[in-house]
């Protein structure tokens, strides 16, 4: 497997897995990843296997920090490794880095409770660790995950601002958990 930023042939099939892997409710409009990598604000890392793209992740650097936006592999191959295998991918290339995602938080009552369980699972096996952080917002209330150190709320909140720009964080009703 070999790990290229994307190109302008792979844009097409990264969108096509980016639609299936996640809902609506998670997903920002595609015109904006295209627009903050081509900014140099975000970078997609594709994995790809004797030509194919298994998968991608979208990372945001800022200062001592790595957002991982998305993490999606294509649907034909789930469950194969190829998701820790991208994960790997990015703790060696941003190593000395804290490295932070969000997860949904686990509730007994989500529709999605065993998939919710499952990524969890995903993330600690791959070295990932709660950071006993929560944000709530228009997606929902989810747990920020953190590797190579804990992050801080603080540094946390300015990922965050970065990441979205000032306009959209404040459109994005993001508010730390209590």
């Amino acid at each position: 497997m070999e790990f290229l930023n994307v190109n302008q042939k792979s844009w097409k099939e990264v969108r096509e897995i980016y639609l299936e892997a996640f809902p609506k409710a998670e997903r920002k409009p595609f015109f904006t990843i295209r627009h903050s990598v081509k900014k140099g604000k975000a970078q997609i890392l594709t994995a790809i296997e004797d030509g194919i793209l298994l998968g991608f992740v979208m990372v945001i650097p800022y200062e001592k920090l790595v957002m991982v936006d998305y993490l999606a592999v294509s649907g034909r191959i789930r469950s194969r490794g190829t998701g820790s295998k991208i994960m790997q991918e990015v703790c060696r290339r941003f190593s000395g880095k804290k490295i932070v995602l969000l997860i949904e938080q686990l509730d007994d009552h989500a529709a999605n409770k065993e998939q919710r369980i499952a990524r969890r699972k995903f993330y600690l096996k791959n070295g990932f660790t709660s950071s006993k952080l929560y944000i709530t917002g228009h997606s929902g209330n989810m747990e920020i995950m953190n590797y190579g150190g804990m992050v801080s709320r603080e540094e946390y909140m300015k990922l965050q601002k970065y990441a979205l720009g000032s306009f959209m964080f404040q459109l994005s009703g993001i508010k730390l958990a209590v």
